[in-house]
């Protein structure tokens, strides 16, 4: 594997955003460590691919549960042992779902703010060395616009997200000038998995200034320009057809 060429490491990167954002980085000149944790055939072929439009090497998949702190630090060491180098961080797994306020418990506080709080941090702070030897290393948070307006029935997701988008600004400050530390927030981009009924789409559609939904290129595109620049950090760029202004 060539040491020249940068590397990222892509978390949640098997699959829907994560992949389209491995693919897009791969075709920047990166190659990509596409971590997961039990999507694994989908982040094997999605390597496969990668190394296939590519060149061999261009990518690896690393398996790891990230709500455990002894495997955070086993997938930083893991992509410092495959490619020698780490040029950017993007923290993109995540979880979603409903929580009702009346039915919320404390573990599931808890689960969104290992994943979507603690997770970032720690493994910013492992990756940290590796990043600086960069010109300069970069750090992008995959964030909702969500962290800035509240939505009922996702407390705990709306709040570990801001928490998150905070985390970024920190980050930012405490990292500089070694390391930048950006975000972006995506609006409607993907439906969910479970899909959804057309009257919930309609709505959703009627309030977005574009008219559509977006498509997970769009994000991905975005993760490219940030981790391209030298001069940016700090900064949550929002890619949601403009929802946000009509909320």
């Amino acid at each position: 594997m060539s040491p020249q060429r940068k590397t990222a490491l892509v978390t949640g990167g098997a699959r829907r955003l994560g992949a389209a954002i491995c693919m897009a980085l791969a075709q920047d000149g990166f190659r990509v460590a596409i971590h997961h944790n039990v999507s694994r055939q989908a982040a094997v072929e999605l390597a496969e691919e990668i190394d296939g439009r590519f060149g061999n090497g261009s990518a690896i998949p690393l398996e790891a549960d990230i709500t455990s702190p002894d495997a955070r630090a086993g997938l930083v060491d893991q992509v410092a042992s495959a490619f020698g180098r780490l040029d950017l961080l993007v923290n993109n797994a995540s979880i979603y779902s409903k929580s009702p306020l009346q039915d919320l418990t404390r573990e599931e506080l808890l689960r969104y703010h290992i994943i979507h709080v603690e997770a970032p941090v720690e493994l910013a702070m492992l990756s940290r060395r590796l990043l600086a030897k960069g010109a300069p290393g970069g750090i992008i948070n995959i964030l909702d616009v969500f962290a800035d307006f509240p939505r009922k029935g996702f407390l705990p997701y709306c709040a570990s997200k801001a928490g998150l988008s905070a985390i970024t600004k920190q980050l930012a400050l405490e990292l500089a000038p070694a390391i930048l530390v950006n975000g972006v927030a995506p609006g409607a981009i993907l439906h969910p998995e479970g899909g959804l009924d057309e009257a919930t789409e309609s709505r959703i559609v009627s309030r977005i200034p574009m008219g559509r939904f977006g498509q997970a290129d769009d994000v991905a595109r975005t993760v490219v320009f940030l981790a391209r620049s030298a001069y940016i950090t700090g900064q949550v760029i929002t890619v949601d057809g403009g929802r946000s202004i009509n909320i």
